[in-house]
Protein backbone atom coordinates (compact mmCIF):
# COMPACT_ATOMS: atom_id res chain seq x y z
CA UNK A 1 0.00 0.00 0.00
CA UNK A 2 1.51 3.29 -1.15
CA UNK A 3 2.32 5.76 2.09
CA UNK A 4 0.42 8.92 2.49
CA UNK A 5 2.35 11.89 3.55
CA UNK A 6 0.30 13.67 6.13
CA UNK A 7 2.00 16.84 6.11
CA UNK A 8 0.83 19.03 3.24
CA UNK A 9 3.10 20.09 0.59
CA UNK A 10 3.77 23.50 0.38
CA UNK A 11 1.84 23.79 -3.32
CA UNK A 12 -1.51 23.27 -1.04
CA UNK A 13 -0.61 25.60 2.03
CA UNK A 14 0.18 28.18 -0.36
CA UNK A 15 -3.46 29.20 -0.98
CA UNK A 16 -3.92 29.45 2.75
CA UNK A 17 -0.97 31.19 3.53
CA UNK A 18 -2.02 33.90 0.48
CA UNK A 19 -5.58 34.02 2.00
CA UNK A 20 -4.01 34.84 6.26
CA UNK A 21 -1.79 37.31 4.96
CA UNK A 22 -4.68 39.38 2.77
CA UNK A 23 -6.75 38.67 5.76
CA UNK A 24 -4.01 40.17 8.55
CA UNK A 25 -3.30 43.06 5.64
CA UNK A 26 -7.19 43.55 5.19
CA UNK A 27 -7.47 43.96 9.14
CA UNK A 28 -4.63 46.37 9.38
CA UNK A 29 -5.91 48.30 6.60
CA UNK A 30 -9.13 48.64 8.22
CA UNK A 31 -7.28 49.54 11.55
CA UNK A 32 -5.67 52.23 10.00
CA UNK A 33 -8.89 53.32 8.13
CA UNK A 34 -10.73 53.98 11.07
CA UNK A 35 -7.89 55.71 13.07
CA UNK A 36 -7.70 57.85 9.86
CA UNK A 37 -11.73 58.27 9.77
CA UNK A 38 -11.76 59.34 13.97
CA UNK A 39 -8.82 61.53 12.91
CA UNK A 40 -11.09 62.99 10.46
CA UNK A 41 -14.04 63.49 11.96
CA UNK A 42 -12.22 64.95 15.26
CA UNK A 43 -10.56 67.83 12.66
CA UNK A 44 -14.30 68.03 11.37
CA UNK A 45 -15.48 68.93 15.10
CA UNK A 46 -12.86 71.19 15.83
CA UNK A 47 -13.59 72.74 12.54
CA UNK A 48 -17.16 73.45 12.96
CA UNK A 49 -16.90 74.51 16.60
CA UNK A 50 -14.43 77.24 15.77
CA UNK A 51 -16.29 78.75 12.21
CA UNK A 52 -19.43 78.69 14.91
CA UNK A 53 -16.97 80.98 17.30
CA UNK A 54 -16.11 82.79 14.58
CA UNK A 55 -19.83 83.75 13.55
CA UNK A 56 -20.13 84.26 17.10
CA UNK A 57 -17.89 86.27 17.12
CA UNK A 58 -18.38 88.19 14.07
CA UNK A 59 -22.06 88.40 15.05
CA UNK A 60 -20.99 90.35 18.15
CA UNK A 61 -18.84 92.64 16.22
CA UNK A 62 -21.41 93.33 13.86
CA UNK A 63 -23.46 94.35 16.16
CA UNK A 64 -21.12 96.40 18.50
CA UNK A 65 -20.21 98.28 15.48
CA UNK A 66 -24.25 99.10 14.87
CA UNK A 67 -24.44 100.24 18.33
CA UNK A 68 -21.15 102.45 18.36
CA UNK A 69 -22.56 104.06 15.33
CA UNK A 70 -25.82 104.54 17.12
CA UNK A 71 -24.67 105.86 20.06
CA UNK A 72 -22.43 108.19 17.94
CA UNK A 73 -25.32 109.64 16.59
CA UNK A 74 -27.07 110.26 19.93
CA UNK A 75 -24.12 112.45 21.03
CA UNK A 76 -24.04 114.37 17.74
CA UNK A 77 -27.29 115.10 17.51
CA UNK A 78 -28.11 119.02 19.41
CA UNK A 79 -31.53 117.86 19.71
CA UNK A 80 -29.86 116.17 22.85
CA UNK A 81 -28.94 117.68 25.93
CA UNK A 82 -26.24 116.46 27.90
CA UNK A 83 -26.56 115.89 31.38
CA UNK A 84 -23.33 115.20 33.38
CA UNK A 85 -24.66 113.10 36.57
CA UNK A 86 -22.32 113.53 39.53
CA UNK A 87 -21.34 111.04 41.92
CA UNK A 88 -23.13 111.56 45.88
CA UNK A 89 -21.09 110.40 49.27
CA UNK A 90 -22.02 107.10 48.73
CA UNK A 91 -20.32 106.98 45.42
CA UNK A 92 -17.94 109.88 45.10
CA UNK A 93 -15.96 108.35 42.52
CA UNK A 94 -18.99 107.33 40.23
CA UNK A 95 -19.82 109.69 37.32
CA UNK A 96 -22.48 109.37 34.81
CA UNK A 97 -23.37 110.85 31.03
CA UNK A 98 -27.23 111.29 30.11
CA UNK A 99 -28.30 112.31 27.25
CA UNK A 100 -31.79 113.67 26.80
CA UNK A 101 -33.87 114.73 24.15
CA UNK A 102 -36.95 116.56 25.72
CA UNK A 103 -39.09 116.49 22.44
CA UNK A 104 -38.67 113.23 21.85
CA UNK A 105 -38.44 112.09 25.04
CA UNK A 106 -35.32 109.71 24.99
CA UNK A 107 -33.11 108.92 27.61
CA UNK A 108 -29.44 107.50 26.94
CA UNK A 109 -27.04 106.63 30.06
CA UNK A 110 -23.57 105.79 30.67
CA UNK A 111 -22.13 105.12 33.78
CA UNK A 112 -18.35 104.86 34.77
CA UNK A 113 -17.20 103.11 38.28
CA UNK A 114 -20.71 102.67 39.98
CA UNK A 115 -20.40 100.48 42.90
CA UNK A 116 -21.93 97.02 42.21
CA UNK A 117 -25.61 96.59 43.83
CA UNK A 118 -25.87 94.66 46.98
CA UNK A 119 -27.99 91.46 46.59
CA UNK A 120 -31.59 92.39 46.02
CA UNK A 121 -30.95 95.79 44.73
CA UNK A 122 -30.81 97.44 41.58
CA UNK A 123 -30.18 100.91 40.05
CA UNK A 124 -33.09 102.88 38.91
CA UNK A 125 -33.20 106.00 36.83
CA UNK A 126 -35.44 108.88 38.29
CA UNK A 127 -36.37 112.21 35.79
CA UNK A 128 -37.17 115.04 38.39
CA UNK A 129 -39.32 118.06 37.34
CA UNK A 130 -42.82 119.81 38.11
CA UNK A 131 -44.58 117.06 38.51
CA UNK A 132 -44.21 113.66 39.74
CA UNK A 133 -40.86 111.99 39.66
CA UNK A 134 -40.48 110.18 35.93
CA UNK A 135 -39.54 106.33 36.12
CA UNK A 136 -36.86 106.28 33.34
CA UNK A 137 -36.11 102.31 34.45
CA UNK A 138 -34.04 100.18 36.06
CA UNK A 139 -30.00 100.30 34.99
CA UNK A 140 -28.83 96.18 33.68
CA UNK A 141 -25.69 96.77 35.19
CA UNK A 142 -24.15 94.02 32.74
CA UNK A 143 -24.68 96.36 29.74
CA UNK A 144 -22.75 98.94 31.12
CA UNK A 145 -19.40 98.50 29.63
CA UNK A 146 -21.27 98.49 26.11
CA UNK A 147 -22.06 101.60 25.44
CA UNK A 148 -24.92 103.97 25.75
CA UNK A 149 -27.81 102.50 27.49
CA UNK A 150 -31.45 103.23 26.24
CA UNK A 151 -34.13 104.07 28.96
CA UNK A 152 -37.63 104.61 29.38
CA UNK A 153 -38.70 107.80 28.14
CA UNK A 154 -39.92 110.86 30.76
CA UNK A 155 -41.98 114.24 30.60
CA UNK A 156 -40.74 117.57 31.38
CA UNK A 157 -37.51 116.40 33.68
CA UNK A 158 -35.31 119.55 34.57
CA UNK A 159 -32.93 116.84 36.82
CA UNK A 160 -32.17 113.38 37.13
CA UNK A 161 -31.53 110.63 39.91
CA UNK A 162 -29.84 107.48 40.06
CA UNK A 163 -31.22 105.56 43.30
CA UNK A 164 -30.53 102.45 44.75
CA UNK A 165 -33.73 100.22 44.91
CA UNK A 166 -35.29 96.81 45.48
CA UNK A 167 -34.89 94.60 42.33
CA UNK A 168 -37.14 95.25 40.14
CA UNK A 169 -37.75 99.02 40.81
CA UNK A 170 -39.44 101.43 42.76
CA UNK A 171 -42.49 103.63 42.18
CA UNK A 172 -40.94 106.58 43.70
CA UNK A 173 -37.42 107.56 44.49
CA UNK A 174 -35.86 106.12 47.51
CA UNK A 175 -33.77 109.98 47.70
CA UNK A 176 -31.47 108.78 50.71
CA UNK A 177 -30.19 106.54 48.37
CA UNK A 178 -29.24 108.80 45.80
CA UNK A 179 -25.95 107.34 43.90
CA UNK A 180 -25.72 110.05 41.14
CA UNK A 181 -27.38 113.12 40.72
CA UNK A 182 -27.53 115.91 37.90
CA UNK A 183 -29.27 118.69 36.56
CA UNK A 184 -29.97 120.63 32.96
Amino acid sequence: MPEFDETPDRASRLPLIVVSILLLLSAVAAFMFYGNWRDTERRAQAAELASSVYEKDSFRVSNLIQKTKGDRDVVADPAYKLVVLRGSGKAAGAVGLLFYNPAARDLFLDIRRLPEAPAGKQYQLWGMGAGAPGDAGVVNTDKLNEGLLKMNPVNGATSFLLTLEQTGGAANPTTAETYLSGAL
